[in-house]
């Protein structure tokens, strides 16, 4: 399934009349280009490298926060990536 249509889910007729807002950032995290989940595992691998040399805890919390999302995120990417449907075809050409 690509990402288009995966957006287009939460705009059908089945979608959900009103999402709570976990479920907004969670759509909004697995719906996310790769190029975005790119940048936030090199976000979280920076903010990871200076947590671990300080010890100061809103660091550590930030970089919690941006690594769960990356997680999340990356999760999204793949199981998008392995769900087959409609769209363009991932073979090269």
């Amino acid at each position: 399934m690509d990402l288009i249509t995966y957006k287009a889910l939460d705009t059908g007729p089945d979608a959900p009349a009103s999402p709570s807002r976990a479920h907004r950032v969670l759509h909004w995290l697995c719906s996310l280009t790769p190029t975005a989940v790119v940048f936030m595992v090199g976000l979280s691998l920076g903010l990871g490298a200076v947590a671990s040399q300080v010890t100061w805890l809103p660091m550590l919390i930030v970089f919690s926060v941006v690594w769960a999302a990356t997680l999340v995120a990356l999760a999204g990417v793949f199981v998008r990536w392995r769900t087959p449907g409609p769209g363009r075809h991932r073979l090269a050409t």
